[in-house]
């Protein structure tokens, strides 16, 4: 069964957004264990799982929309993306970055980053070692985030000024597609 925090997406108002990218730096601050200052002087060091595009007529953050029948999911070689239960699960520890989930993914959505990962065979449990390299990441709703600190939203949802962005379920948010 999928854990239950991963059933949701951030479901965003295109109309309210201002393009300030807070939800950028909040991403980036939640997935690296960093404050939000910190984000800010290392934000060309980390990829956002949220990016916002802005062009002359649209101002938009862009993320994983779990879609139903995921091509991400059916194009992955390794099986490091795939569908349990109708939501679109990361195991990044199979992940060959091949992009083929890149290319893929309809919003543009999935990204290349360089992420630390557990070594196998770690000594120590408490503190496994963490080798550094690139695999696909894209919005898992902050899921590990949210259970750590026990908040409710994501962290681009709590960091965005003027309420853009709204955690739904993925049953609602496929019912407002219809």
């Amino acid at each position: 069964m999928t854990n239950s925090l991963m059933r949701y997406v951030v479901f965003a108002e295109a109309d309210k957004c201002k393009a300030c990218k807070k939800c950028e730096l909040a991403c980036i601050a939640s997935h690296n264990n960093m404050t939000i200052k910190e984000a800010v002087k290392k934000r060309n060091l980390f990829q956002p799982r949220v990016h916002v595009i802005k062009t002359d007529s649209v101002k938009m953050p862009v993320q994983c929309r779990q879609c139903a029948d995921a091509p991400c999911a059916r194009v992955c070689p390794t099986d490091a993306l795939v569908q349990e239960d109708g939501v679109v699960v990361m195991r990044q520890q199979y992940c060959a970055a091949c992009q083929l989930c890149v290319m893929a993914c309809p919003y543009g959505a999935i990204e290349l980053s360089f992420i630390g990962l557990p070594e196998e065979g770690a000594a120590d449990a408490a503190q496994p070692a963490q080798s550094r390299r690139e695999v696909a990441v894209r919005c898992d709703v902050c899921a590990d985030w949210r259970a750590k600190e026990g908040k409710d939203q994501g962290a681009c949802v709590e960091a965005c000024p003027v309420k853009a962005l709204h955690m739904v379920t993925i049953d609602e948010y496929r019912a407002m597609q219809r």
